[in-house]
């Protein structure tokens, strides 16, 4: 297979795009939130007696709760992150082995659209998020795991008639000793 699978290449430029639109605004997005954070969370406090008597039954310090808010977000923004590097390396990986039948796509494929569609549950589809996520992690992915079952199909009738051209072959040509089948 010499010809590169175009839903393989169009899977992967929507995978890297995609993670990388989402990368870049995780890091906006994240440090806003993180120096907003701390804002907010005061002025709750000043506004809403109720949550102010629960955390200060609670035992908790409001120094704490915002040191905990903030590490949690910092942790969810890190593995976002992370998975957004593994898409654009996988995406690249995808481009340069495009014409290849392996097994590769169709992993990826399903892992990346199951995630993607989990991304667009909770991220929804009118956010910038959910339109990453329906592109880099929906569209993409089911380009590049069709892509993938394309170039297996095409390998594999590729072998079966290249047996079929070797049979002939040993058939018409009447050899010594005789080709046992």
């Amino acid at each position: 297979m010499k010809q590169k699978n175009r839903n393989i290449l169009i899977g992967a430029i929507l995978m890297i795009s995609g993670a990388g639109l989402a990368l870049i605004l995780t890091f906006i997005y994240g440090s806003v939130l993180d120096s907003s954070l701390a804002e907010q969370v005061t002025a709750m406090t000043q506004q809403d007696a109720a949550f102010a008597a629960e955390l200060e039954a609670s035992g908790m310090t409001l120094d704490a709760l915002i040191e905990g808010m903030q590490g949690t977000l910092s942790i969810l923004l890190g593995l976002g992150a992370a998975l957004n590097v593994v898409k654009i390396v996988v995406g690249v990986l995808g481009i340069r082995k495009a014409a290849e039948p392996a097994t590769f796509f169709v992993v990826w494929g399903v892992v990346f659209l199951l995630l993607g569609v989990l991304g667009m549950m909770f991220s929804g589809v009118a956010s910038v998020f959910g339109l990453c996520d329906l592109a880099g992690g929906v569209f993409g992915p089911g380009l590049f795991l069709w892509g993938g079952i394309q170039n297996k199909r095409a390998f594999q009738q590729m072998l079966k008639e290249e047996r079929a051209a070797e049979e002939q072959a040993a058939e018409s040509a009447s050899a010594w000793p005789p080709v046992r089948k």
